[in-house]
């Protein structure tokens, strides 16, 4: 079926099932008979790796509506799974940085992804949009502006698909043991095989596969850890314990996290893919739920002592899956980063739409090799993605913060870019923040931001007064020539 119709979406959740189901049978059955440890601590990663790519591979667009919003009909409890899936590998980069994680914005980042999910992506779903870029395109149609945000989204994209890459390249290489190159060549090839060919559709169904595998795996070890006497209530009652006394970070470092977490593109894009921004919101607090199930889990689960290769590979696959979902996220946000205008949209969809398609699957394969590259040069993994935060924070998010007044004009975002990048210059020369990476390059970020911020609130109130920007119908529900009638479609016309 080209549409997410309700035995398609069977279908997608019965593949995903079986290939998991699959997999932890065989890693069993060979511990069983005594395959070497070897394959059996390898087969949890490579089955991950090969089910998101096939998965990506059977949800191929054959149209551009499916390819740039996936109809608009992934139901909500599926968007939320995909939500939760790059939230997860989000937690676990953001972590690596330092061998003291307590000590990270965790309040800033928590409060951040609340909004993201509940209030953020709703709102760019009732704008119509079908990936930030269009929310640019939209409100600031010069030239200058959508280059500037083009790149922004290209760069802040790569970087956080860096990060994703290092990571999955990290885990393949230790269960695999191949080289750090053969590695993120490896995860690099899976992470284009999972988007390019269906785009949106094909991020949300390999994201919500992810995450539905992730969470059955913890339960897994949770079970078996009980079976081999575990004391998980104990594990439970330390880990709140621990929760209540986190030292935390600075306020500054907390409120540059929400802000930076709040505004980024990657906890986004599975919500545009719902028929309303009502949908949105049920697909947000799904995620919320999934992650909070998740954090239970891990906390009953302790630090887990992979005492033998089933273990050590059921380990690897929950930590594969997040950071390609995360690198996902990246990769499908540069790929789109020129966007489209949505009140010019309508006339110009529907021309040339697998010229469309193939410049986005280009994008997303340009954008793969600028990513595994600076997963390569990288000092750290987790290094771009607060490189990523950073200058999302300083030249993207007072923008977005803009864009809620009236008009279409480009003169607040070039005032918010220019004084964003002068504070930017400013602060580094005076040896404000901390240049390496880590939370307090944040702090650097959230002060250019603001004065950013500042400059385009100004630059609106000496404009002349503008229009406001007229109330748009949704140009995704039904492009010209493309297949109508459905209830999808009709849900999401409603809606608009």
């Amino acid at each position: 079926m080209s549409e997410d119709g309700a035995p398609s979406v069977a279908a997608k959740a019965s593949f995903a099932a079986a290939v998991f189901a699959l997999a932890v049978a065989a890693i069993f059955a060979l511990e069983r008979v005594g395959a070497p440890d070897r394959l059996v601590a390898a087969l949890g990663p490579l089955a991950g790796v090969a089910g998101v790519a096939a998965l990506g591979v059977l949800t191929r667009a054959k149209t551009l509506l499916e390819f740039l919003v996936a109809r608009r009909s992934v139901p909500p409890f599926y968007a939320g799974l995909a939500l939760a899936a790059p939230i997860g590998g989000f937690a676990l980069a953001f972590a690596g940085a330092t061998t003291d994680p307590t000590r990270l914005p965790w309040r800033g980042v928590t409060a951040g992804i609340v909004i993201a999910v509940l209030m953020a992506a709703p709102h760019w779903r009732a704008a119509q949009a079908s990936a930030l870029a269009d929310v640019f395109a939209t409100r600031y149609p010069a030239v200058f502006t959508r280059a500037a945000f083009a790149l922004m989204l290209s760069v802040c994209g790569w970087a956080l698909a860096a990060t994703g890459l290092g990571y999955a390249a990290l885990t393949l290489s230790t269960s695999l043991g191949l080289s750090a190159d053969a590695a993120l060549a490896l995860a690099a090839a899976a992470l284009v095989a999972s988007l390019a060919p269906g785009g949106l559709r094909s991020l949300v169904w390999t994201d919500a596969a992810s995450a539905g595998a992730g969470f059955a795996t913890l339960s897994l070890l949770v079970a078996l850890s009980v079976r081999d006497g575990a004391d998980n209530a104990a594990r439970l009652e330390a880990a709140s314990r621990a929760l209540g006394g986190l030292p935390g970070a600075p306020l500054v470092q907390e409120i540059a996290a929400a802000a930076a977490v709040a505004s980024l593109f990657a906890f986004v894009s599975p919500a545009l893919a719902v028929a309303t921004p009502a949908a949105a919101r049920r697909a947000g607090a799904t995620a919320l739920g999934v992650l909070g199930l998740g954090g239970v889990l891990a906390a009953a689960l302790g630090d887990l002592a992979t005492k033998n290769p089933r273990d050590s590979s059921l380990a690897a696959l929950i930590a594969c899956l997040p950071a390609l979902a995360l690198a996902r996220a990246g990769l499908y946000a540069s790929s789109r980063a020129l966007g489209l205008d949505l009140l010019r949209a309508p006339k110009r969809l529907f021309v040339l739409g697998s010229r469309r398609m193939a410049s986005a699957r280009g994008g997303v394969l340009i954008g793969a090799g600028a990513s595994a590259a600076i997963a390569r040069l990288s000092p750290h993994p987790s290094a771009p993605l607060y490189l990523a935060l950073a200058l999302w924070l300083a030249f993207a998010t007072p923008s977005l913060v803009l864009s809620a007044l009236p008009g279409r004009g480009a003169a607040p975002a070039s005032a918010a870019l220019v004084a964003s990048l002068i504070a930017a210059f400013v602060g580094r020369f005076a040896g404000f923040g901390d240049p390496g990476y880590g939370p307090g390059l944040l702090v650097g970020g959230l002060a250019a931001g603001m004065v950013g911020l500042a400059a385009g609130l100004a630059a609106f109130a000496l404009a002349p007064p503008v229009a406001a920007t007229p109330r748009l119908a949704d140009p995704y529900v039904e492009l010209p020539g493309e297949p109508s009638g459905s209830a999808e479609s009709s849900i999401a016309r409603a809606a608009s």
